[in-house]
């Protein structure tokens, strides 16, 4: 249902809009003509350019990766490649991966309606996968046609209440953007570190959420009231995968159990939120890079 939203709001923001941040989102299109959501958040620095991909936004298959690539200013050259998964929740094959690689053209990074064009699919050994197009337009400019379609439906006199509170493009976002873990999803988090930290706390109002916290099979927290107050747990890696489980005990006094957790390495920082019932069960797989 996120997805179907998110590629709803992309063709209908699909109009000029003038954009501050080069941070964009919109659809892969491969060749047997799926679609899949797609979004690039990076920094330029002199002519580089670092951040990263999220494909699958809200999906099943949601992987996050490192993305670098120039842009040049006097010809609008801009080009990037995907490469080291950040985390995924695909199985963890690493091999089978296959990263996007584009190149095009843009009149201003800084003041761009859209990206788009083809893209290359290459798996991290550089042979060819799948190939196809890319189309994006700044997020800024979609929050903001997000925000006037809700205005829209809220206003539309034929529409009955009750579906006017269910609807809400601009809540469809910010929840693309909260990379849950629901019920018995595995977020695999790639990593080259021996030891990683993780963060564990009530983001919003405190209600007395009770979790489990399992690690390779050990209980490391038992019945443990989630508050604001951050629970900091270094982890060490001692085995080639590390299987971290979230139970939830109840859903306090306000349904369900959500607990914010963020995973800190040498590289990289990663923010998740579980979205549990009782009795259900959602996990992090630490795996070892190779």
């Amino acid at each position: 249902m996120f997805k179907k939203l998110l590629l709803l709001t992309f063709f209908i923001v699909f109009s000029s809009y003038s954009q501050q941040n080069p941070d964009f989102m919109g659809v892969i299109q491969l060749n047997d003509t799926s679609f899949i959501s797609y979004k690039i958040a990076f920094q330029i620095q002199n002519d580089s350019i670092s951040g990263y991909s999220i494909t699958d936004l809200g999906g099943k298959h949601e992987t996050k990766s490192n993305l670098k690539g120039r842009y040049n200013e006097d010809s609008g050259e801009i080009s990037f490649r995907e490469s080291d998964i950040i985390y995924t929740k695909s199985p963890i094959v690493e091999d089978d991966f296959c990263f996007v690689h584009f190149r095009g053209k843009v009149k201003d990074i800084y003041d761009v309606e859209e990206i788009e064009g083809a893209f290359k699919g290459m798996y991290a050994d550089g042979q060819s996968c799948l190939d196809g197009d890319i189309k994006m337009v700044s997020i800024e400019k979609i929050k903001k046609k997000a925000a006037k379609v809700d205005k829209k439906i809220q206003n539309f006199k034929k529409l009955d209440d009750s579906i006017k509170k269910k609807v809400s493009l601009a809540k469809t976002m910010d929840t693309l953007s909260m990379n849950i873990i629901a019920k018995d999803e595995n977020l695999n988090i790639l990593t080259a570190d021996e030891q990683v930290e993780l963060t564990i706390f009530d983001a919003g109002k405190e209600d007395d959420d009770r979790i489990d916290l399992i690690i390779n099979g050990k209980k490391i927290l038992e019945n443990f009231v989630v508050t604001r107050e951050k629970k900091i747990i270094p982890v060490k890696l001692t085995e080639d995968q590390t299987q971290i489980d979230v139970v939830a005990l109840n859903v306090g006094t306000s349904a369900p159990n959500t607990v914010k957790i963020h995973f800190k390495d040498t590289q990289n920082y990663v923010t998740t939120l579980t979205n549990l019932k009782e009795g259900e069960k959602a996990g992090i797989n630490i795996v070892k890079r190779k």
